[in-house]
């Protein structure tokens, strides 16, 4: 391979790695190298450990959610939502947030006066146990206070959401199964 080919991949690679903004394989996978946020109110805050690092349900934020919303779950702004103080990860509907991991979520939301306009993938190849620890995980984490969710439940909503075949929007999010 020449130099040049060399630089032309490298410089391709960089550009999807940008352009995606999320995790590139080895990269934000624990709390430690997360990156400082900048908080909209103007202060900078360093990512905090959390007590439960090393539970199932951190394990699987590292490995697939970390990547986008931050290991301190207070996402990149303007990007990527946060999870910490998120209304739909803390929804009184537990079905609301497993929803989401299980087809996704597309279109706008607004956190934070934040406006978002994405869409987070579908997880649902995930275990019911995988997602019930990390819904868990995020309910239950930084200053989220919610109930934990059970395989069991996982496995419930799955079967009645099983011919749902879009990403859900906020809106559809309110409708209960």
């Amino acid at each position: 391979m020449t130099q040049r080919n060399l630089l032309g991949t490298l410089a391709a690679f960089l550009l999807v790695a940008t352009l995606t903004g999320c995790n590139i394989k080895g990269l934000f996978q624990s709390y430690g190298d997360d990156p400082e946020w900048e908080d909209p109110a103007g202060t900078t805050v360093a990512a905090e450990p959390n007590e439960e690092k090393n539970s199932p349900g951190a394990s699987v934020y590292n490995r697939v959610c970390a990547s986008c919303h931050q290991g301190s779950g207070k996402g990149i702004p303007g990007s990527y939502p946060p999870l910490d103080g998120s209304p739909l990860a803390t929804a009184e509907d537990a079905s609301v947030p497993v929803r989401i991991v299980l087809h996704g979520l597309q279109g706008k939301i607004v956190r934070d006066g934040k406006e978002y306009n994405g869409a987070m993938p579908p997880w649902g190849s995930l275990t019911d146990q995988e997602i019930a620890d990390v819904v868990t995980y995020v309910r239950s984490n930084w200053t989220n206070k919610a109930s934990a969710i059970t395989p069991e439940d996982v496995a419930g909503i799955r079967a009645k959401t099983a011919g749902h075949s879009a990403a859900y929007t906020e809106a559809e999010l309110q409708n209960p199964l």
